[in-house]
């Protein structure tokens, strides 16, 4: 056996997988109550302790990958120019790094907006705005503002670059820590994120980690690299999966669902260029890589929102039982209930029947936000179809992720909330994907291990997911 652990520090749960690079197999996997707020060196012995005794496996010594999203994941403000544009390009590309978005700030920012910022004492603040040759005035104001403020963070300047030098000279100047970084939109129909990514991710292995505490791992782990944030490594498992290695096909165009108890996380790995003739594309265009993380929908921390935004009838049509004595306020009470009691677990058919709803409605949303859409819009010559945001009509697979997937009794019935349901002409949604489970909770172990063995970490997602 050639084995590698793979460990993901939430802020919830601390889990860790065994890998056989040789076999391509998971060997086993465990998991444990995180311990961030105190030690996170705790919650990994325990976890370890437990994964050996499952396994019967020495782990001393055993290489590893690691992941972290504990104390709040990476925390990262963005500051742009124009909402549509500049703005919109810094949250993808923040997005797309593995952060979570705290705070968005458009136009010049206001003493108020920066008391909010300092408030939010965010990791980082990307600070973008700027056309290349474009207007100047924006973001030399917001340095200087975030020059002048209490805020700590390290700020990415990744505007326009006639101003780059100035931009970045005046935050030293105050005593920030400032990067300079290639503009995330030199023009109006180009989004650039290779160097932003890139400075994300060494800020989160030499300055976040630390101020977290998880670095203190590497003296109990034998660590091979280091450790990103989760949600680029679920991102990797996302483009490995529908890409390939040079040596193996992947799915093609793959969606990744991750259905949390706060959050249901959409990953995508397509062009999304549209698929339907006579469709016009607006807006800014779509990277091929794309993560949105939707807040509000949240399996258990947010389940009233889910029924809020859903709507009480749809969400009963889907929760329908044999009985057919379920009514509104059945889900009211559950979701108030699960909203407090985040552990708890379905306990009867009914409560399965209102979870599975749940889920489904979480995973439509999601997609929906996620895709974007097409609308009707009339000009001089007749009436023009425009898209905006991506087409995944023609994805090949989606894979899903999460509690009410991988323990419920209908997996399906919840993934198939992805799919165009063919009473929307103008859907975006996947019309002919297949779905598939990731039942041990181990693509962020996939998505880690492509980093170093690409061809062992496809063909161990080839056996750990099952298709629907």
């Amino acid at each position: 056996m050639d084995p590698i652990l793979a460990i993901d520090f939430g802020s919830t749960y601390t889990k860790a997988v065994l890998i056989d690079r040789d076999a391509a197999a998971i060997v086993g996997s465990a998991h444990t109550p995180s311990t961030v707020g105190t030690d996170v060196t705790v919650g990994l012995a325990r976890v370890l302790a437990d994964l050996g005794a499952k396994t019967g496996v020495s782990l001393r010594g055993t290489p590893a990958l690691a992941c972290s999203s504990a104390a709040g994941g990476l925390r990262v403000a963005v500051i742009g120019l124009v909402p549509a544009l500049s703005l919109e390009a810094a949250r993808r590309a923040a997005l797309g790094a593995g952060a979570k978005i705290v705070a968005a700030y458009g136009y010049k920012i206001t003493p108020r907006a920066l008391a909010e910022l300092e408030a939010l004492a965010p990791d980082i603040v990307l600070l973008a705005g700027g056309t290349d040759g474009g207007d100047e005035e924006t973001i030399l104001h917001n340095a200087q503002a975030l020059a002048r403020s209490k805020l700590r963070a390290p700020v990415i300047v990744a505007g326009n670059q006639c101003v780059l030098d100035e931009c970045v000279d005046t935050l030293r100047a105050a005593g920030k820590t400032a990067h300079p970084a290639e503009n995330l939109l030199p023009d109006v129909g180009h989004v650039s994120v290779r160097s932003v990514h890139d400075i994300i991710r060494s800020l989160f292995i030499t300055h976040i980690t630390h101020a977290k505490g998880i670095d203190r791992v590497a003296e109990h782990l034998d660590l091979v690299s280091a450790i990103v944030p989760t949600p680029s490594a679920v991102l990797e498992a996302a483009r490995l999966l529908a890409e390939g290695t040079e040596g193996s096909p992947g799915l093609g165009d793959t969606v990744v669902i991750d259905v949390g108890g706060a959050t249901t996380d959409v990953h995508s790995v397509a062009s999304g260029a549209p698929t339907r003739p006579g469709v016009v594309v607006r807006g800014l265009p779509e990277l091929r890589l794309k993560r949105t993380v939707e807040g509000d929908l949240g399996m258990r921390v947010n389940a009233p929102t889910i029924v809020e935004r859903f709507g009480r009838p749809k969400l009963l049509a889907l929760a329908g039982t044999a009985e057919g004595d379920l009514a509104e306020a059945d889900i009211d009470r559950y979701t108030a209930h699960v909203s407090v009691r985040t552990e708890h677990v379905p306990a009867d058919d009914r409560e399965r029947s209102l979870d599975h709803a749940l889920g489904r409605a979480a995973v439509r949303l999601a997609m929906e936000r996620h895709a974007g859409h097409v609308r009707e819009v009339f000009t001089a010559t007749g009436m023009v179809l425009v898209q905006e945001g991506k087409d995944l009509g023609e994805v090949a697979a989606v894979v899903g992720v999460g509690g009410v997937l991988a323990h419920g009794r209908d997996a399906r019935f919840v993934l198939e909330g992805a799919l165009d349901s063919g009473t929307d002409p103008y859907s975006l949604l996947p019309r002919r994907a297949a779905l598939y489970l990731d039942r041990q909770y181990v693509l962020y172990g996939i998505g880690l291990l492509s980093t170093i063995a690409p061809e062992a970490a496809l063909a161990t997602a080839r056996h750990v997911l099952a298709p629907l």
